[in-house]
């Protein structure tokens, strides 16, 4: 099976996923009046939403440029991460008021058993689907599997810790402490979102940073850098500047190289060999590179 089919596949399975838990999560949120597993159907609903946008982005990003986008789609997966993360963090920042809220007026009630059995489906099935996306998207290198592999990894940490949570309420319902169990989903609801609200935030920066065409990471930089030295090495080339910058699943080099009077440059034909050697090397490389090689005389144009 081929990178993109294997990413459709991939992505069809989170479709269906989602969908199964937001309903899980609100069937359940019904029974056991927990805001806890209400905040995870919301996850599950947003991410079905999401889920059907990215199928239809990664057949865009796979296809060429047109006359809308000269330059292609790849910018709409950095925008469609975005937007995912600022959804994810308007869910976030609702379910924290209505948590604190609860909490300074006496609590909300909850039945623990029913909340309990979600807990443990939910966990359950959210981590065995993170790890099958991760193993796709590391097969792939797919960003919008890379961002889903996150929200399924959310998904059962919020679970898990719904789980664990519930147990103690289950424990503590015929207990001495038992007047404390209004307090154990809203408490729960308060640090769950303080401790996954950091995923969203990064995928939110991450996506800005690519619509904004940031340059990609240094060790990335300094591997381009050291190949290009390297494939224009016998080239009589006396300087060379590089620019970089990621969107999405795409890696952008301009490249310009300086050649003088004395490099003995003998026509065209010998700039367009030496470009089609370092275009092939640096595509060699991974993540494959898209690049344009221009050749100036003068180095204040570099």
């Amino acid at each position: 099976m081929n990178k993109t089919a294997l990413e459709r596949r991939a992505l069809r399975r989170s479709v269906w996923g989602n969908l199964f838990f937001a309903a899980l999560g609100f069937g359940f949120a019904a029974s056991s009046e927990s805001e806890a597993i209400l905040l995870d159907g919301f996850f599950s609903l947003i991410a079905f939403v999401m889920s059907l946008l990215t199928i239809r982005v990664a057949k865009l990003v796979q296809g060429p440029a047109d006359d809308w986008f000269h330059f292609g789609y790849s910018s709409f997966e950095p925008m469609l991460n975005t937007i995912k993360g600022l959804l994810l963090l308007g869910v976030c920042a609702f379910s924290l008021v209505s948590a604190v809220n609860a909490l300074l007026h006496g609590g909300r009630p909850l039945n623990p058993g029913w909340a309990l059995i979600y807990a443990i489906v939910a966990a359950s099935g959210a981590g065995l689907l993170a790890l099958a996306q991760r193993r796709a998207a590391k097969a792939t290198g797919s960003p919008l599997l890379e961002v889903d592999v996150k929200n399924w990894q959310i998904d059962a940490a919020l679970s898990a810790g719904v789980a664990l949570a519930f147990s103690a309420a289950f424990l503590l319902r015929d207990s001495q402490w038992a007047h404390l169990l209004p307090y154990v989903d809203p408490a729960l609801v308060t640090v769950l979102v303080l401790l996954m609200i950091w995923d969203p935030i990064r995928i939110v920066a991450d996506g800005v940073g690519e619509l904004l065409a940031v340059s990609p990471e240094k060790a990335v930089q300094e591997q381009v850098q050291e190949e290009f030295a390297r494939l224009v090495a016998d080239d009589p080339v006396d300087s060379f500047k590089l620019r970089m910058l990621k969107s999405g699943r795409t890696y952008y080099l301009l490249a310009h190289v300086v050649v003088t009077p004395r490099t003995r440059i003998t026509g065209v034909e010998e700039l367009d060999a030496m470009r089609s050697r370092i275009t092939s090397g640096l595509r060699a490389l991974h993540p494959p590179w898209e690049v344009d090689v221009v050749f100036v005389a003068d180095k204040t144009l570099a």
